[in-house]
């Protein structure tokens, strides 16, 4: 053997002939050509990529080439997650985790069929769109807390496909300050939301027909509300129809008022009415004053007509006090409440993020700022006065 001659360690792996030129980054392996390469990784069954979790020495993490690994394993992922999304969002793919394509929720059942699925928008979640669309079509203001935060977090609320309607995160709050977070559908009255976060024992529970006489209670105040207006007593119909002809005198004020009366005093004790002895209000956020500020709730109306032009922050939170509106009133120096009408007389016009009347009218008109009429100002006497204030400050 000629001493010139290449020793076998310092030759390709592969074919022994030629020197290395390149090293696996799995397993270091040298080789010389792209062929000796493919060799290699078929008879070593090498996938030929470096392992992030292969042992370095803790003198080997602290150079330039371990923090170049580390930062293209990392661009790596991020390239490879947004390849994916990309393909998915091209082919009308729906990830196994819904984090990159969600349908739109709240469209009829034959809308979307057929069609590409679109991103719910920029840092959105799964459902989040359709809850946001859905409170918008409630007239529902939702402010929203900061990602992250608990209140964020505990907020589940979401469009309900099967029911088309929305599906309401609640916060019951009980007179001892203990709070319980319950999902219902915002078509549910108040009372059976409450049953359902807190359902009563079977021995407890009322028989079907109270639930039966509260549903006809129900249906009987609306249909009062909605024909009172127009409606007459049937005691006086045949008479005003044979007596009166068309064109005659007006009607007696007192007899139309006669069929509102039944009507309000229907909707006064739906108001008062009690539920398992409790009642219902709803907190009013971003206030001013200490005191939660609260806003009297039917156990009977839905919680889509309560939340209707209402402002709630991220869900909506209901308190179930055995105190009346009328005792949160009379005692409300020494209640730890506060009700609405209340907050609302006592509270100024800045508290409460409103105009004044004044800036009001004065918003009618062009020629008018915070209600002062501009038109017949002299521009002469304003001069003057400016130039005397110029002078005397100098």
């Amino acid at each position: 053997m000629d001493a010139s001659d290449p020793l076998l360690c310092e030759l390709c792996s592969i074919c022994h002939v030629n020197p290395p030129k390149y090293r696996c980054p799995r397993c270091s392996t040298r080789t010389c050509s792209l062929p000796c390469t493919r060799r290699h990784k078929l008879w070593s069954q090498c996938s030929g990529v470096r392992d992030p979790a292969a042992y370095l020495k803790r003198s080997e993490l602290a150079n330039e080439a371990a923090f170049d690994r580390d930062f293209n394993f990392i661009t790596g992922i991020e390239r490879t997650l947004e390849r994916a999304e990309r393909d998915v969002e091209n082919r009308g793919i729906e990830l196994a985790r819904g984090q990159a394509l969600r349908s739109e929720e709240g469209q009829d059942d034959g809308s979307g069929a057929g069609r590409k699925r679109k991103h719910p928008g920029p840092g959105l979640v799964k459902g989040e769109a359709g809850f946001l669309r859905g409170a918008e079509a409630g007239r529902v203001k939702v402010l929203r807390a900061p990602r992250g935060m608990s209140r964020n977090k505990q907020n589940t609320s979401r469009w309900h496909p099967k029911h088309k309607c929305l599906s309401w995160t609640v916060e019951w709050i009980s007179a001892a300050g203990e709070k319980t977070i319950r999902n219902a559908l915002e078509t549910y009255p108040i009372f059976e939301a409450y049953d359902r976060a807190f359902p009563l024992p079977k021995q407890d529970r009322p028989s079907t027909d109270s639930k039966k006489e509260k549903d006809v209670a129900q249906e009987n105040i609306s249909t009062e509300q909605n024909h009172a207006p127009t409606e007459k007593p049937d005691s006086i119909a045949p008479t005003t129809a044979t007596t009166e002809p068309t064109g005659s005198e007006p009607s007696n004020p007192e007899t139309d008022e006669q069929p509102t009366a039944p009507a309000e005093q229907a909707e006064s004790k739906l108001l008062l009415a009690l539920h398992r002895n409790l009642y219902f209000y709803l907190h009013r956020p971003r206030t001013t004053t200490k005191k939660p500020v609260l806003v009297p709730l039917p156990p009977l109306a839905k919680l889509q007509s309560v939340l209707r032009e209402r402002t709630v922050l991220e869900f909506p939170t209901i308190y179930a006090l055995p105190d009346s509106p009328e005792t949160i009133l009379e005692s409300k120096e020494t209640s730890p409440f506060i009700l609405e009408e209340e907050y609302l007389r006592t509270a100024s016009p800045e508290e409460l993020g409103d105009k004044s009347a004044e800036e009001q009218e004065g918003t009618g008109d062009g020629n008018e700022v915070s209600g002062v009429d501009l038109q017949n100002v002299d521009e002469e006497k304003v001069m003057e006065v400016l130039k005397q204030e110029l002078f005397e400050s100098v």
